[in-house]
């Protein structure tokens, strides 16, 4: 039977799972979490990190126009992929050390990870289209 490494969108604890086990061994929450997930930077890079499904990360901030803009946007896309593709937020005027980690010099920036490896990156606002395509292309 085969496993994989899926980080709890919840408690943000990394779980060993196959595709028989979805609910977090720690907090019994379900791991198929269909929405974006607020991370901090210590949290962000257990996430990077760690999952063996892909991650796109939103690095944005409550003052960007294009940022709060592409909001819902961004909400929207992450319904369709649960446990595919996990949907992160950064804000990156409070959690300046991954932004600053990961060269975030332009917001929104918006970065693609499987298992840890930058796959893509694009520094400007998506559509809902755009982020589903992109998530697509990923699996």
């Amino acid at each position: 039977m085969e496993t994989f490494k899926i980080v709890c969108a919840e408690c943000h604890n990394v779980n060993t799972i196959t595709n028989e086990t979805m609910t977090c061994m720690t907090c019994q929450e379900d791991l198929d979490h269909p929405f974006a997930v607020e991370v901090t930077d210590e949290s962000a890079k257990t996430h990077i990190e760690e999952n063996d499904i892909a991650v796109i990360v939103d690095f944005y901030s409550t003052t960007c126009g294009p940022c709060m803009a592409m909001y819902e946007e961004y909400e929207d896309a992450a319904l369709g992929f649960g446990q595919t593709v996990r949907f992160l937020k950064i804000n990156a005027d409070t959690h300046q050390q991954i932004a600053q980690a990961y060269g975030v010099s332009a917001l929104p920036t918006l970065i693609a990870f499987k298992k840890g490896q930058e796959m893509n990156r694009v520094s400007k606002q998506l559509s809902q289209v755009e982020l589903t395509l992109w998530a697509q292309s990923l699996l």
